[in-house]
C-alpha cells in the first residue's frame, strides 16, 4: 500500500492532500453552448499553476499516470504511487 492512501486515492483525497499543500480548490458547474452542464474543479497551486477538470467524479480512483499529470501541471510531488518521468541527461 503507497501512503497515505493505500492503492489508488480518489479524486477527493487527491484534492483534500493538495489543499494541505496551499492549493486552493474551486468547483462549480459550466454550461456549454447547447445548454448541457459540466461539473468543473480548478486547482490552483501556490505558484500560481492550475488544473481544470471537468471528467473526474470524485469517487473515481485516480491512476498512477493520471496522479503523475496533476503533479506535473500543479508542480507538486504528491507522496504516493505516481509515474516519475525523468530525463536522461
Amino acid at each position: 500500500m503507497a501512503y497515505p492512501f493505500g492503492g489508488h486515492p480518489t479524486f477527493a483525497q487527491y484534492l483534500g492532500w493538495a489543499k494541505g499543500q496551499g492549493c486552493e480548490i474551486k468547483q462549480g458547474i459550466i454550461i456549454d453552448d447547447d445548454g448541457r452542464p459540466y461539473d468543473l474543479t480548478l486547482i490552483t497551486s501556490p505558484s500560481g499553476r492550475h488544473y481544470i477538470d471537468t471528467v473526474t467524479q470524485h469517487n473515481d480512483r485516480l491512476l498512477p499516470t493520471t496522479i503523475a499529470r496533476l503533479d506535473r501541471r500543479l508542480g507538486l510531488k504528491s507522496p504516493r504511487f505516481s509515474v516519475d518521468i525523468e530525463d536522461d541527461d
